[in-house]
């Protein structure tokens, strides 16, 4: 008697665990985070607000101009070819877009700001939480640091 009741609640401790495991993957749980852009010619630190549903963030910052920027991210695995060319203009290696770095994922990112100022951004983001680190430029030629 004691088998058959024991044999019942693993039985449904697993369907449950199954259950919530469905649930929390259809319902696009929403994490919330901040990163930083650091302007590496002045030194300004840029906050950025991210609502991440797997893959995909919508993102938004203010700069220091006050100028009010919107954007998206997206990261993946080996599929982003041209990753990397942010990278290799700024720290002049051309090596960046063909590196694999284990256990993470290549990301590209853009926010378009309500004064025309628009920023191109290269990421690297670990596979298993919401850290990494990357570079961005915008359509001025200013560049700056990406970390999260």
């Amino acid at each position: 008697m004691k088998k058959i009741v024991i044999g019942r609640c693993i039985r449904n401790s697993k369907l449950i665990l199954l259950v919530l495991l469905v649930t929390f993957i259809l319902c696009g749980c929403v994490v919330h985070h901040q990163a930083r852009l650091y302007d590496l010619q002045t030194g300004d630190v840029i906050l950025v607000d991210s609502r991440i549903v797997g893959n995909r963030a919508t993102t938004e910052a203010i700069l220091p101009t006050g100028e009010h920027c919107k954007g998206e991210c997206v990261s993946g695995g080996d599929v982003t070819i041209y990753w990397g060319n942010l990278y290799s203009a700024y720290y002049g290696s051309v090596g960046y877009y063909a590196a694999a770095i284990p256990l993470s994922q290549r990301g590209v990112g853009t926010l378009i700001c309500d004064r025309k100022t628009v920023l191109d951004c290269e990421y690297v983001v670990s596979s298993f939480s919401v850290q990494g680190h990357g570079i961005c430029r915008d359509n001025r030629g200013k560049i700056y640091r990406l970390i999260f």
